[in-house]
């Protein structure tokens, strides 16, 4: 995706509506202890505070009977009261017992390492013991894919399975209307004279052609302008003749420093890195140990909260990372 691209996002948190993942729970345990309030929690997610409200349920133990306003005040107290308190099998039990499904930090590493070594959906699936447009789901979840088109170009679909009705069915619809793209408030673009700013409006065969399109747009408005603050909105969204709904795209540019950083071949142990969380806001983290694999860098960073669970992130060897400093 291009540096316009990157913009923040105006529809809802990116994991809206994913399955939740063992490593968001352990997040939310340790938030809690920190004294967070929910709001701040869920911006750390990529959730939406209502979907964290309804997450700690998962933490009562099916015979306690606690108010929803009142979980995060329980759950806290009960984690000062019992630092041994096993919450994590209650949280499995209920997963266990409830609609919703539970992906754990193991699902997490052998999906990553399936979808760097192109594994074909149906095994990943098979591996997973579940359907694969839940997989596809959570690859996107994970941040590794944009779209089911995405996961099923790169690992393919069972014909006939949900996965390859979803994609055919998105196939479809993109050869039935264009891509509408719309920029307010760039420099260079035209204001008419019953207009309060300047906007740019065209249609387009593609959603790629379209951010192409955005692109351009933003290039110039950056060479005329340079690092003005004033916000420029972008939209791209795809409709048919009589169309009112579909899908939409949304952000705001603000100009973006060169990328920086080291490359992750070259970190050490005791770098103090910052690298985008599970909701794309910056987190720091340092290096506990670096284990090298041809061109590919697995860095432990250390447990996730007051859990065993260790964080590792993967890296391609030339991929540039922030480093802040390094521990003494």
């Amino acid at each position: 995706m291009s540096e316009f691209g990157q913009q923040q996002r105006l529809l809802p948190p990116r994991q809206h509506g994913t399955s939740w993942r063992e490593s968001e729970y352990r997040t939310i345990v340790s938030e809690l202890r920190a004294g967070k309030d929910l709001t701040a929690i869920a911006d750390d997610l990529g959730r939406t505070p209502s979907a964290v409200r309804a997450a700690l349920r998962n933490f009562i133990p099916p015979q306690e009977r606690v108010r929803t306003a009142e979980r995060a005040g329980w759950i806290r107290d009960r984690l000062a009261a019992e630092p041994e308190w096993d919450w994590w099998a209650t949280v499995v039990d209920n997963h266990r017992h409830g609609p919703s499904a539970l992906w754990l930090t193991e699902h997490e590493h052998l999906t990553r390492q399936a979808w760097r070594e192109r594994t074909p959906m149906p095994v990943l699936a098979q591996r997973l013991g579940t359907a694969e447009i839940e997989v596809a789901g959570f690859l996107r979840a994970l941040g590794l894919a944009e779209s089911l088109a995405e996961v099923a170009d790169r690992l393919g679909a069972t014909p006939g399975q949900a996965l390859a009705k979803r994609v055919n069915a998105a196939r479809d619809q993109d050869l039935s209307g264009g891509w509408v793209l719309v920029v307010d408030g760039a420099a260079g673009t035209v204001q008419h004279r019953s207009a309060p700013i300047r906007r740019h409006v065209s249609v387009h065969e593609s959603r790629a052609a379209a951010e192409d399109g955005r692109d351009r747009v933003l290039y110039r408005h950056r060479r005329n302008v340079g690092d003005s603050s004033a916000p420029v909105w972008w939209t791209i969204a795809h409709r048919g003749v009589g169309d009112t709904a579909g899908r939409t795209y949304c952000g705001v540019y603000a100009p973006q420093a060169a990328p920086s950083g080291v490359r992750a071949e070259a970190l050490e142990v005791g770098d103090r890195l910052r690298i985008a969380g599970s909701d794309g806001h910056p987190v720091d983290a340092i290096v506990e140990s670096l284990t090298r694999r041809g061109e590919v860098v697995l860095a432990d960073l250390g447990p996730v909260g007051d859990s065993r669970v260790h964080q590792v992130i993967e890296f391609e060897a030339g991929e540039r990372v922030e480093v802040l400093g390094r521990e003494a």
